[in-house]
């Protein structure tokens, strides 16, 4: 079905996407295999994405924006939200089965806020910065908002994708301080959970490290962190590996279904306005 754009109108630009055509070639290979744009089976993810708390030191939003402010919507301004992730964040053409939050989210957004998805399939944080970083940082404006989601491909063992923690941290750091040296907002989404169960719990082997390194750098930095990651693994949790199967898309460990999309997109707008991020302002 076609992309929910209840937002704002989704301005993804043209541009080869890291994993394939579209960012939609399959997936296969060991459980720690890369993510590509499609189903990842028991491979690895493409460009991927993730949101769950705030951590100390964090930076709050201001300006009454955010948890408990009460803030006009009319008097709200226009603003731009650029996204950059991989294929658990893509919008996908309107006949595939497969979705990305990134394609949901506008219908939790006030219709102030344009959406430009850049997210693609089979990127890491180094593959991206290398391509569709250059579409965000040429459109980007004073008063825009950048989020950030990786982690999947990265935490993965595609040669040419896979990227260590450390270095993992210092590209999100660099690209923070790039949107801000534009007078915009940088926020870090850490990844969506993994389908990783075991005796009926799903657990963050894989992404554990990645996420840590994204929540210490936050804390440091005095950056927004949306913890997807958190509330994710939270949800997936509470519901159940049965349920979970209405989540990703054929038994796939990473990518969604449209149901599963829009619970994902749904967790980043509630962690937009429980850390008090100034875009929390624009959560309907």
């Amino acid at each position: 079905m076609a992309p929910s754009n209840t937002a704002g109108a989704n301005m993804a630009t043209s541009g080869a996407p890291v994993g394939g055509a579209s960012g939609a070639g399959t997936l296969g290979g060991a459980s720690n295999g890369g993510v590509g744009g499609s189903r990842a089976g028991n491979g690895g993810l493409g460009e991927s994405g993730g949101a769950a708390g705030a951590i100390g030191g964090s930076h709050v939003g201001g300006g009454g924006n955010g948890a408990g402010g009460q803030v006009d919507p009319a008097l709200l301004p226009e603003t731009t939200l650029h996204l950059a992730g991989d294929s658990t964040v893509m919008t996908y053409e309107a006949n595939s089965a497969q979705e990305g939050w990134g394609q949901e989210l506008p219908q939790f957004l006030l219709g102030k806020v344009k959406l430009d998805n850049q997210a693609i399939g089979g990127a890491s944080v180094e593959t991206f910065y290398a391509g569709r970083w250059k579409n965000i940082m040429s459109a980007l404006q004073a008063g825009d908002y950048v989020m950030a989601a990786f982690g999947a491909n990265d935490s993965g063992t595609v040669e040419g994708r896979h990227v260590d923690p450390p270095a993992f941290s210092a590209r999100f750091d660099s690209m923070a301080q790039e949107v801000s040296a534009k007078k915009a907002t940088f926020i870090i989404v850490t990844p969506s959970a993994l389908q990783e169960w075991s005796g009926g719990k799903n657990g963050n082997q894989r992404l554990g490290p990645y996420v840590s390194a994204l929540l210490t750098l936050g804390g440091a930095k005095g950056l927004e962190v949306a913890d997807l990651n958190a509330r994710s693994l939270a949800f997936l949790n509470e519901i159940g590996q049965e349920a979970a199967k209405e989540i990703y898309i054929d038994g796939d460990k990473a990518h969604f279904t449209k149901k599963g999309a829009t619970k994902m997109a749904e967790l980043v707008a509630r962690e937009l306005t429980r850390i008090g991020s100034p875009l929390g302002a624009y959560v309907k």
